[in-house]
């Protein structure tokens, strides 16, 4: 297998290391909302994101991890919808989370959003791949924070049906209806090749849920092995989610493509480029969602290097995903230049930015060296065609901290775009633009809440949230912003 970039590994100092085995938080884009789906956990009506610090302390306890509900707000457009005032710090030592917050356990480091009661608030699945579960050191967990008025408060331990079979339980989450029944499905993987799949009609009371099974991802498995992220979204158009895995096969990077039924997901039916970062949505408009990969890894086959890393469109149709497109930052009209190590593609989001109706494509590359200055970041936005054909190659904008607006400046392993969202987060109407940095101010990390407008992303009223600003201890390199739900 070759190398593969984790853009948290570098940035949040989270989770559990033993013999070259390391668990770090996962990918930070979600992919993009089906209509009239909106992430909200206090049900007023504005979008919300949850935002994950993996590596944070907890009552002195360094590497618990930390998640921050940032709830948003309606405005004139012309501020950015989050701030550190309205947000929630949540851990393993909030009143009605279960477990206990321990060394390592990484909690927070993947999370997935959905309404998994059926309630009408969404809630929040948080992994902590790091927990020791009995005598299983790095068995990992996985825990249903539940939403409502309040916004998320308390939740439920969602048991490993078969933990003496894999570590890492929950090194990767992914909420849909596999099975076309109205209820929030759950994926969730571990260090096995087999995903879980937990079925609709979530209780409050642990193990209560619609019932569960497993299907093999037949990808390679084991210790640093094991699917890297999954996606869902419905590729087929069928009118239930499919569900992609991203992972690896032998010396290739690889992903699987498993289709939904009534049946739910049984076994992978094609091969898809593999990578760092999934998204799915229907970026030709054509009413299949298309599936988009992130390489950032450019040590990839040999017969098809691309240094800097690649992003991987792959269309969607009656018959499933149907022919790929390739771009990277060498590619015409995507902005920068394609060097070794950039990791271009480690996270992708998916939105509308300049609100045509047309989505969008965010595309970091956290490792990017700028003026000299190692692994400060961008992220290069990729508009939308007018003719709803693709990407196209006017208007790409490239996002830094030296940016006009963008708050902060270019500094060593910032490796600003370690998660990415395109959601609209104030209400007007756009996509606007939210970027963590988890190797801020040395692996503490940021989270930078751009706004957009009819021109794509705005160059005023962005906000910076940092821990200071939702009160979060900065002992141990939290690694505020590794990863989002939103």
């Amino acid at each position: 297998m070759p190398h593969r970039l984790r853009t948290a590994l570098a940035t949040a100092a989270v989770a559990a290391l033993t013999g070259g085995l390391v668990v770090v938080a996962g990918s930070g884009a979600p992919a993009a909302e089906p209509p009239g789906a909106m992430v909200d956990f206090n049900g007023d009506g504005a979008r919300d994101v949850a935002v994950s610090a993996p590596g944070a302390s907890v009552a002195g306890v360094r590497g618990a991890g930390q998640v921050v509900a940032h709830y948003g707000i309606q405005n004139d457009g012309t501020e950015a919808g989050i701030s550190g005032s309205r947000a929630k710090r949540l851990s393993q030592h909030s009143a009605g989370v279960p477990g206990t917050a321990e060394d390592g356990d990484g909690w927070g480091g993947w999370t997935a959003a959905g309404d998994f009661d059926g309630d009408g608030f969404t809630d929040l699945a948080v992994a902590a791949p790091g927990e020791k579960v009995g005598g299983d050191v790095y068995g990992g967990t996985v825990q249903l924070l539940w939403g409502g008025p309040n916004g998320l408060a308390g939740g439920t331990t969602l048991p490993d049906p078969r933990p003496s079979e894999h570590d890492l339980f929950g090194r990767g989450l992914a909420a849909g209806d596999f099975n076309g029944d109205g209820a929030t499905d759950l994926a969730v993987a571990s260090s096995s090749s087999y995903i879980d799949v937990f079925e609709g009609g979530f209780g409050r009371t642990e193990g209560d849920h619609g019932g569960e099974y497993k299907f093999d991802a037949q990808l390679q498995d084991g210790k640093i092995w094991g699917p890297d992220d999954l996606a869902a979204g419905d590729v087929n158009g069928d009118g239930t989610d499919d569900l992609v895995v991203d992972g690896s096969r032998r010396e290739s990077n690889a992903a699987s493509y498993v289709s939904g039924s009534e049946r739910g997901l049984t076994i992978p039916e094609k091969q898809l480029p593999g990578g760092d970062s999934t998204v799915i949505g229907d970026v030709d408009g054509d009413g299949y969602d298309d599936v988009v990969t992130g390489q950032a890894d450019e040590s990839g086959p040999a017969t098809d290097p691309l240094p800097g890393g690649k992003v991987s469109i792959t269309r969607g149709s009656a018959h499933g995903p149907l022919g790929t497109t390739v771009l990277s930052q060498a590619s015409p009209g995507v902005p920068g230049t394609a060097e070794q190590g950039d990791s271009f593609g480690g996270e992708l989001a998916l939105g509308d930015v300049d609100g045509d109706g047309h989505l969008d494509l965010a595309v970091a590359a956290a490792n990017e060296t700028l003026g000299g200055v190692e692994s400060a970041g961008t992220v290069a936005v990729l508009r939308g065609a007018a003719d709803g054909s693709g990407f196209g190659t006017a208007g790409a904008t490239l996002v830094h901290q030296n940016a006009p607006g963008v708050p902060g400046t270019n500094e060593t392993r910032d490796r600003f775009g370690t998660a990415l969202l395109l959601a609209d987060l104030n209400g007007d109407g756009f996509g606007d633009l939210t970027a963590g940095t988890a190797g801020e101010n040395a692996g503490n990390g940021a989270v930078y809440a751009l706004r957009s407008d009819a021109g794509g992303v705005a160059a005023d009223g962005a906000v910076a949230v940092y821990p200071s600003s939702v009160g979060m201890p900065t002992t141990g390199r939290p690694g505020y912003g590794a990863e989002f739900a939103g």
